[in-house]
């Protein structure tokens, strides 16, 4: 496990935590999520209209800033993809406990990372 959840260098600055600043840097760093990234906004927006509420929107603007923050480390996306393989595949509860533990370090650090 790695001391620093979220190392490495960046590959772009962190951008604001708006739609479009979001869209560019999930475009430039994940282009294969465009489409999930897409269907996401979509249903907050209507969840946001639907209850009159702005949450919604921010839990999609954070969900997707802590993607991106990850996707911004190369290693620490590289380190996530394989905490979430060897918890997956794990050959003792044990072992599916240390690598879940591990990931959920790097999101949580991701997170943070955002909020500043």
């Amino acid at each position: 496990m790695s001391a620093q959840p979220i190392h490495g260098p960046e590959l772009i600055p962190r951008p604001a935590r708006t739609p479009l600043a979001l869209y560019e840097a999930v475009a430039a760093l994940l282009p294969h999520r465009l489409t999930e990234m897409t269907a996401d906004q979509a249903l907050a927006m209507t969840q946001a209209v639907e209850r009159q509420s702005l949450k919604p929107l921010l839990s999609f603007t954070t969900k997707w800033a802590v993607d991106v923050e990850i996707a911004r480390h190369p290693e620490t996306l590289a380190e996530l993809h394989r905490a979430e393989y060897l918890a997956n595949h794990a050959q003792t509860p044990e072992e599916r406990r240390q690598q879940a533990a591990l990931a959920g370090a790097i999101v949580n650090a991701a997170a943070e990372a955002v909020r500043g």
